[in-house]
């Protein structure tokens, strides 16, 4: 078993690349390396901040970053965790730093080569946990002490770095690491009130700007890499408008910024006495505690957020990859990392698929900082404070808090007690004494509260009148390629045409410009041949219909197309595309965001005939819209019933069973509410309900399983830079597509990049989670 265990964690090439195929190996790549790219522009600043938190310096946070995820993508158990940094380290390190350092009468050098020390040991522990297969036991220790420690640690956080914010440093006392950096919590507040005239005005509003600028950046989107915006932003004001009002920068404090990142630095085991016995146990538990929770925490975290159906994280493994990290970062000029949730789902968000994104971050961070080594030495300590302030706002998990909370008493007061003790006392004490208490009162007083459907939920628009749509189009545009690929979407034109869909279709042929502009016989002649194929397949006499042939020159295919659309007033574009082409897939997601006709793309080889119907709802008045199409669509087709369906995601890290209960009782009320407003035109809906971070996986993968022929989803149209920045599910939907989808426009809306932000209320959204 044990060796089985060691040839499954040495074997590189496992499940966690399964995701990487001969057929999607080049979309991977670009998207796994995109998302190393937004990750490393994100975790350089946060890299910084903690190491200087700990009480090290800015570039062995760089390197621990980097170094990290490079060891933990190799050995680690979870195809998407980000490894490097993490919060939850920062108090424990700068404690050991402050022990063992100059305020002790040692030096930086052998506090670091004792940390080295201590995370070798740890690192050996977690491998043999890994080794022995007790992985699945780190999920044991109860959710209410984890967020406990996490609502501790953010208090520490905080408060010790509210000199840097405030301004109130003397540079002559900084520049021997003194307690700013290292920790001193009472001691800090204490200094804080007693220095209130020192207070810097300018270090003040530096601190505060970076800390408002990152936290409103993110919520606008992850894409933006709000810190690094935040403190370039901070940098440039503090060295020009504000170069004379005496603010701290890091320079002032560690002098010049090296880029050589890449040195050996070995343990150093201090002269042994009794205290350093029991320190040595003390970091190394809270190094295998911290690594250990953390990492199946967000590997945990990662295969939910990633959707992931396939192999999941393997704990064991984790363990092995987590024990490596600890043994090779910090000999590396590092110090011990984890799991970090943030940048994890960032990664996520952003679009990795395998362990190559960890890679592109590590090579990329590492590329960047090279570069700008020399200008971080002039960022302001302030910037360093609001960052840090940032991470520990955001460490705090109202929601969580809330469901620890209504599990039971004995949690709540479980949670409580750890979230006082850590700051006050100090990890081991806080942690450990909780874990005692929970092992010693559990089994007495351990009993989940049942909660009932009493919690109200707000009723979606009761006054409104009632959402109709006909399902039928006024004016159709078909562009054709006058080739055999044509037959396909003909025939599903002419089924529609039967079904009373459409009256009029207008046939658009659009060929490359000529040398000599088209001639009027020419045209005709096009036109004739653009009709005679649309006679083969429009052979059943229907009242009323009329159908038009047009023909076209241009060099852009998409503008002419939009011109037409425009001209003619159509409501509707049916465009198809053949397998293994994206060209015709982009043309009708630009159509969908463009112009202010909807989109029916079909996809080569699906049924003419429509029998199931799916139409995602998102609870919002254009989905309300759509549903009332696809019922219409439905009737038409003599269907009796379709399938809504509602892609939610519960972002709370720390879950307990009768909350996942809770959360689809509630968005089941939900859609109760929403139904009531919408003309269902006789058809039986049929509610489904999926949780899921990515929805257009979701809505596709829902879809086939229900063997649909057909999607229905609303579109409202965003610009090319409101899609790159915000995203579209339509978009990514109709992309990925196998399946026919129509983008319903409602009511012609198109939004640009100012016109999304300001709908999306991105200042309302929750704080990402941060760690």
């Amino acid at each position: 078993m044990i060796l089985q265990r060691l040839k499954r964690f040495n074997n590189f090439f496992d499940s966690r690349w399964e995701d990487l195929t001969r057929d999607t190996w080049i979309q991977s790549t670009y998207r796994d390396f995109s998302a190393g790219l937004i990750v490393a522009l994100t975790a350089i600043p946060m890299a910084m901040g903690f190491s200087m938190a700990m009480g090290l310096r800015p570039e062995q946070g760089i390197i621990a970053g980097a170094l990290a995820c490079a060891v933990g993508r190799t050995w680690g158990g979870s195809k998407y965790q980000v490894y490097g940094p993490t919060a939850a380290f920062i108090p424990l390190i700068a404690g050991l730093m402050a022990k063992y350092g100059e305020a002790s009468g040692g030096t930086p050098q052998e506090a670091h080569g004792f940390l080295v020390l201590v995370s070798i040991i740890a690192g050996v522990i977690l491998m043999l946990m890994g080794v022995f297969g007790l992985g699945k036991y780190a999920k044991l220790v109860p959710n209410s002490i984890v967020v406990g420690f996490t609502v501790g640690i953010a208090i520490v956080i905080a408060l010790t770095n509210i000199e840097d914010i405030l301004g109130m440093e003397n540079i002559n006392d900084m520049l021997g690491q003194d307690e700013n950096i290292t920790g001193g919590l009472v001691h800090n507040i204490s200094q804080a009130f007693s220095n209130l005239g020192m207070i810097n005005g300018w270090s003040v509003a530096i601190g505060l700007g970076t800390f408002f600028l990152t936290k409103y950046l993110l919520r606008i989107s992850i894409f933006i890499p709000a810190p690094l915006i935040a403190i370039a932003t901070s940098t440039v004001v503090a060295a020009t408008l504000l170069s004379d009002k005496g603010i701290i920068v890091v320079g002032d404090i560690y002098g010049s910024i090296p880029n050589n990142f890449f040195v050996f630095t070995p343990p150093i085991m201090p002269t042994m006495t009794s205290g350093v016995m029991i320190d040595i146990v003390y970091f190394v538990f809270a190094i295998v505690f911290v690594s250990g929770v953390e990492s199946l925490l967000c590997s945990s975290m990662a295969d939910r957020l990633a959707d992931n159906r396939k192999t999941p994280f393997d704990p064991d493994k984790e363990f092995w990859g987590q024990g490596l990290v600890q043994i090779i970062v910090p000999l590396i000029n590092g110090f011990p990392c984890t799991g970090a949730l943030a940048r994890t789902a960032t990664s996520i968000k952003a679009g990795a698929v395998t362990p190559l994104a960890g890679y592109f971050k590590a090579i990329l961070k590492l590329a960047l900082a090279y570069y700008i080594a020399s200008y971080l030495e002039v960022v302001p300590m302030a910037c360093i404070g609001g960052i840090l302030l940032w991470v520990a706002t955001n460490m705090v998990k109202p929601s969580e808090i809330k469901e620890v909370m209504m599990h039971n008493k004995f949690h709540a007061g479980l949670m409580i007690y750890t979230a006082v003790m850590v700051p006050m006392t100090d990890f081991l004490t806080g942690v450990l004494s909780a874990l005692i208490i929970y092992v010693v009162l559990f089994k007495f007083l351990d009993k989940p509260v049942k909660h009932g459907a009493e919690h109200e939920v707000e009723a979606i628009g009761k006054a409104q009148e009632k959402i109709a749509s006909n399902g039928q189009f006024n004016r159709v545009t078909v562009p054709l390629a006058m080739t055999d690929e044509d037959a396909e979407l003909l025939h599903y034109a002419a089924n529609l045409a039967k079904r009373e869909i459409a009256r009029e279709f207008n046939f658009v042929h659009v060929i490359p410009p000529q040398r000599q502009p088209l001639q009027p016989k020419q045209e005709a002649s096009i036109k004739q041949r653009i009709r005679a194929e649309v006679d083969k397949y429009f052979d059943t006499p229907v009242e009323g219909l009329i159908l038009n042939s047009q023909v076209m020159s241009g060099a852009s295919r998409l503008d002419k197309l939009i011109e037409y659309t425009v001209t003619s007033n159509s409501d509707l574009i049916l465009l198809g595309h053949r397998k293994g082409r994206s060209g015709q897939r982009s043309l009708g997601r630009r159509l969908a965001m463009v112009t202010k006709a909807s989109v029916w793309m079909i996809p080569e080889g699906t049924a003419r005939d429509i029998k199931r119907i799916v139409a995602p709802v998102d609870f919002s008045k254009t989905s309300a819209d759509s549903l009332s199409q696809a019922t219409a669509l439905a009737k038409l087709h003599g269907l009796s019933e379709i399938t809504a369906l509602h892609v939610y995601f519960d972002s709370s890290t720390i879950r307990y069973e009768e909350h996942v209960d809770e959360v689809k009782w509630h968005e089941q009320h939900v859609f109760e509410g929403f139904l009531a407003n919408i003309e269902t035109h006789g058809i039986t809906i049929k509610p489904e309900f999926v949780e899921s971070s990515i929805p257009s996986h979701a809505i596709l993968r829902k879809a086939k399983e229900l063997e649909a022929d057909l999607i229905v989803m609303s579109t409202r149209g965003r610009s090319n830079a409101a899609t790159i920045l915000l995203g579209s599910v339509t978009s990514q939907t109709m992309m990925d597509s196998s399946i026919p989808i129509v983008a319903v426009k409602h009511v012609g809306d198109h939004l640009g990049l100012l016109d999304a932000l300001i709908a999306s209320r991105f200042w309302e959204k929750p704080d990402p989670k941060t760690n």
